[in-house]
């Protein structure tokens, strides 16, 4: 990025203006964890076989939906905090999705204007999607960036991040909703601390992960619908999800069920209705 493209809060997409970009193909004929989250949460930009895994899982779990929606209000609670409470301004979004309500840059800007966000995603749909994902406030700057977490040395050394956030200055990174698809070969705690090495200290990590602990039989069936339809699920126990933290410090409440975690209101009736785990840490 340009000083003059920094000047005017141009984003970029894989090196390149939003202007020069053409999207490329999209494969409709396997489902991709974006869209069966898009058609979870009432959106628009899914294909049959996003439906037909999104529908295979709520027969398992009739309440999928609901899981997924309160997945999405906890980043909303947690990016709020990391303004408010934290004095964050500039986020790494990892596994973004489709843009819908409450998008990481909407939260952090209506509280602090001045909010960069970087988001990363490898689905060519969200790519897509890239413009309307990048409009936020003039005084602040968003990029996104199409690359995989399972490289997270090419996120770090991306122009779209280097050109947008200072890794000098404190960062929130975002990892909601999005370790489960980096299998266990993969090392997804290797690649996150290599993320974590990377950031200043007073940075903060915000974590949400499925889990069988509430039900291991239902997850293993939903599992195994996601196998068959050439998706990576793997969920995981609290110790394994706390592990992606590190040694950084884990904020009250710790490592919880995600409806658990500074609910806004009273707590929930039953915390462990969303079969998701959640935690923020920081890093000394």
């Amino acid at each position: 990025m340009t000083d003059n493209q920094a000047e005017i809060g141009m984003s970029i997409v894989a090196g390149q203006p939003l202007d020069d970009w053409e999207p490329p193909e999209i494969d409709t004929s396997l489902p991709h964890s974006a869209r069966v989250y898009d058609y979870w949460l009432g959106g628009k930009d899914h294909f049959p076989a996003d439906r037909a895994l999104g529908e295979a899982f709520e027969q398992a779990i009739p309440t999928m939906r609901s899981m997924a929606k309160e997945n999405r209000v906890f980043l909303g609670r947690a990016v709020r905090h990391l303004v408010r409470d934290c004095g964050i301004r500039q986020f790494l979004d990892i596994g973004t999705g489709i843009p819908t309500g409450g998008n990481t840059h909407q939260v952090a800007q209506a509280e602090a204007p001045e909010s960069r966000v970087v988001y990363v995603d490898n689905d060519p749909i969200v790519l897509a999607h890239a413009r309307a994902l990048l409009v936020g406030d003039d005084r602040g700057r968003t990029a996104y960036l199409h690359a995989d977490l399972r490289d997270p040395a090419a996120i770090l050394r991306h122009p779209a991040l280097t050109g947008t956030l200072d890794l000098t200055e404190p960062v929130g990174l975002v990892l909601v909703a999005v370790l489960m698809l980096v299998a266990d070969e993969d090392e997804p705690h290797a690649k996150v601390a290599e993320l974590l090495d990377a950031l200043p200290s007073g940075s903060h990590i915000v974590v949400t992960h499925p889990t069988a602990d509430f039900d291991p039989e239902t997850v293993a069936g939903v599992v195994a619908a996601a196998d068959r339809g050439k998706l990576t699920l793997v969920p995981r126990t609290r110790e394994e999800v706390a592990a992606f933290l590190g040694d950084w410090e884990i904020l009250e409440p710790g490592v919880v069920p995600v409806m658990a975690w500074r609910p806004d209101g009273e707590p929930p009736a039953d915390p462990r209705a969303a079969w998701y785990w959640a935690g923020v840490a920081r890093k000394p």
